[in-house]
């Protein structure tokens, strides 16, 4: 049997608004024909939560919510002991109620891949539809369902969710594992996270926002780790970004999925504690490496890796360190249940690959005006945040001022501050140090 064609963004069918069912035509063979096309559609996708009818190209008023997405909203199990419930169909669906009280939520879909973005869904709602077999319901909706059935309302009505979304990125299917394609799914995974950066911080959001919490979140690098503590946890796995400590082997093989780190280069390339900034520097493509931990420093074998495209380029320590801490939360969301499951393969780095990258120091920030423009100005983008990149003026006095370079630009060929703090003073336009001091 040939697989059901998803449909992609350009497709007109998806701009449409759906027309309604007529209800004596749903037993009909070509509804129920219909029916079990988007089904073996959405089976098809191992991140499909859900599917419209025009996903497949039919201009109808029907989703279907798969029974995993049901079973992991609810966390309810089958008698049987299998983690699934029968597949949801709604026909001609109508929110009857919706709560004023929203929240911003991770989306991707099956028909806009592979891209992400925030969306403001409302927390509860309530539907009215028919079922497979015409019989009327109503179902009210919290959560990941109340998101899943906005998000699939909104396909009926001609709407994509990158029409709503906000800071929308392109996240490409990670090596050995995929990407959510849908309202995002989450599995009861029991885990300690170690994060002592904003970087840690970001990725702790994106698994938030798929519906991974952390039984324990460790934020300190410096106080002494609670080893006693950890023990009695019985956690599934541990995960590591960022922490700025290393993690003594006893602890690594803990637990029982043992211990994840997420590291933002594309390994075995710029290991050590500054891969962002000499990723800036162009020692590197940005991207995002999942690996499993053992005792040398991000040596593990590689479980997921992805190139994260970031436009322009280069850019902004900060700016950044959030693009890559936002792709590593979606691609370890989705490996979790996976790599739990034994779905996952390892993979070892090729050591004959391998580079690494030195602590940040305060003098490195210094620019060298002998570097070509593009190298420094690089240098001002990678330690915008710290230590800051900063040079040393002669004033028509004869006196070196120290200046922090906040921002510059390459015209023909010459690097040009633009926004500078003279050493005592605020920030100002370079211009107008100039007028000062030159």
């Amino acid at each position: 049997m040939s697989k059901t064609k998803i449909l992609q963004k350009d497709a007109p069918v998806l701009r449409e608004i759906a027309k309604l069912v007529p209800i004596k035509s749903i037993g009909s063979k070509k509804i129920q024909n219909t029916l079990r096309r988007m089904k073996r559609a959405l089976h098809a996708e191992e991140d499909g939560v859900a599917i419209a009818a025009p996903q497949i190209g039919e201009s109808l008023r029907i989703f279907i919510v798969s029974g995993k997405a049901i079973a992991w909203s609810s966390r309810t199990k089958r008698t049987d002991g299998r983690n699934e419930l029968k597949d949801l169909v709604f026909i001609n669906p109508e929110i009857t109620k919706i709560s004023k009280k929203k929240k911003k939520v991770e989306e991707g879909c099956l028909s806009v891949r592979w891209l992400y973005g925030q969306v403001k869904r409302s927390e509860k709602i309530t539907i009215r539809a028919y079922d497979e077999t015409g019989k009327s319901f109503e179902r009210g909706a919290s959560g990941l369902l109340a998101q899943i059935f906005q998000h699939e309302t909104d396909h009926l009505n001609g709407i994509l969710f990158t029409d709503k979304a906000e800071n929308i990125q392109d996240i490409p299917p990670a090596k050995n594992t995929t990407a959510s394609g849908g309202a995002p799914l989450k599995a009861v995974v029991k885990f300690v996270f170690f994060g002592s950066s904003q970087f840690s911080g970001y990725v702790l959001e994106e698994l938030g926002l798929i519906g991974f919490t952390p039984i324990l979140n460790i934020t300190s690098a410096k106080d002494p780790l609670p080893m006693a503590e950890l023990k009695k946890f019985d956690a599934d796995m541990f995960v590591v970004a960022s922490f700025g400590k290393i993690l003594p082997k006893e602890l690594i093989e803990l637990p029982r999925y043992h211990t994840l780190n997420v590291h933002p280069s594309l390994l075995p390339e710029l290991r050590g504690p500054a891969p962002i900034q000499n990723t800036i520097l162009g020692k590197g493509e940005p991207g995002i490496t999942i690996i499993q931990m053992d005792e040398k420093m991000d040596h593990g074998p590689i479980l997921a890796q992805a190139k994260v495209d970031i436009t322009p380029w280069p850019d902004r320590y900060s700016l950044v360190e959030e693009k890559l801490g936002r792709a590593g939360g979606r691609i370890l969301g989705t490996l979790l249940p996976k790599w739990v499951n034994g779905e996952i393969k390892a993979t070892p780095q090729n050591e004959a690959e391998s580079s690494y990258t030195k602590l940040i120091k305060k003098g490195d920030g210094l620019l060298n005006l002998d570097d070509t423009a593009e190298e420094n100005l690089r240098k001002v983008m990678a330690y915008n945040t710290w230590p800051g990149a900063y040079m040393f003026f002669k004033n028509k006095k004869g006196r070196d001022i120290r200046l922090v370079i906040k921002d510059a630009k390459v015209e023909n060929e010459k690097f040009i501050p633009t926004r500078v703090i003279p050493a005592g003073k605020r920030e100002m336009d370079w211009q107008d140090f100039l007028r000062g001091n030159a």
